[in-house]
């Protein structure tokens, strides 16, 4: 099997996380305060206390409302920040991880020359969607869909979703666009399977309560772009794979079947094991009868400077 050719790393460039942070965030164990860290942290904080996350490497921005809205909002306030940093990471603010594995992220982005992507889940994590996380075999997945949970994004491909950022509190939709915005989108986003975060809280508890109070819902939100870009349903299949001895998998179906292996021997690792029943057969039917949805989508996208002066919904 060949081995995928890889891009030089580019000199120079800057890598930056921002995080919608409430009072439980967990972004302190993460080691931007690491004297030898080479990302910088942003926390855009929606909760209430005016002392907390006051840390100088902190970098504190506040914002009430979702995850994505509050991204926009902080474009829109700083549009420097996508000519000053090269990729983006986007974390959710109850994930485990350390300064090496976030380092080694935005490495791999410059590495595999990818627009988007995203750690694997620790088999012990909560997760909504099995085939992100970690597959024992592989080194990483080309995927055709990344998650809203802990994407990493290239500043182009965050200036031509900004227009869809900035409505959606839930990201829901968004995770079945960014993936889709060139000519031709093959090998341009991954999931990492050495490269795993762990996720400590139920999917979307906090997030779900807040919407409701406001009369909304993320599936409502995912209908809207559904009916605006056709998206279909959304399940992330994984068409080619590198494994742990640099061979190239390119048949979906034995990649499927390689991971619903991996993932049934360590079934009493998985902290949802009860669901797994049922997702490993699915699995494996999506990933050999799915077909892989790279095609463009078109977003009309708005200057950089354009940005700061855009309207709030």
């Amino acid at each position: 099997m060949n081995i995928i050719r890889e891009s030089p790393v580019p000199a120079g460039h800057r890598n930056l996380v921002i995080v919608r942070a409430g009072d439980r965030s967990l972004h302190r164990g993460w080691g931007a305060d690491d004297p030898e860290c080479n990302f910088d942290l942003i926390v855009s904080y929606y909760g209430s206390d005016p002392t907390a996350f006051r840390l100088p490497y902190e970098r504190r921005v506040e914002k009430k409302g979702g995850k994505w809205d509050g991204i926009f909002a902080l474009f829109r306030q700083q549009p420097d920040l996508l000519e000053r940093y090269q990729f983006f990471w986007f974390p959710d603010d109850d994930l485990e991880v350390d300064r090496k594995t976030i380092e080694a992220i935005f490495a791999t982005m410059r590495r595999l020359d990818l627009d988007v992507g995203q750690p694997s889940l620790t088999l012990d994590s909560y997760f909504s969607h099995l085939p992100f996380m970690r597959c024992d075999s592989f080194e990483f997945r080309f995927v055709d869909k990344v998650e809203i949970m802990a994407p990493c994004l290239r500043a182009d491909v965050i200036l031509k979703m900004l227009p869809l950022f900035e409505c959606s509190l839930s990201g829901f939709g968004l995770d079945s666009l960014w993936t889709r915005l060139r000519a031709d989108n093959r090998r341009k986003s991954a999931v990492f399977d050495k490269l795993s975060v762990r996720h400590t809280r139920p999917v979307g508890s906090a997030l779900s309560q807040m919407m409701l109070e406001k009369g909304l819902t993320p599936h409502a939100e995912y209908a809207q772009l559904e009916a605006r870009f056709g998206l279909d349903e959304f399940y992330p299949i994984s068409y080619e794979a590198v494994d742990t001895k640099g061979r190239i998998w390119r048949s979906k179906t034995a990649i499927g079947l390689r991971m619903t292996l991996d993932y049934a021997r360590r079934l009493k690792t998985f902290r949802q094991a009860h669901r797994l029943k049922k997702l490993l057969w699915r699995h494996v039917r999506r990933q050999h009868s799915k077909a892989i949805e790279l095609s463009t989508v078109a977003i009309s996208s708005p200057p950089v400077h354009a940005v700061a002066r855009a309207k709030s919904c």
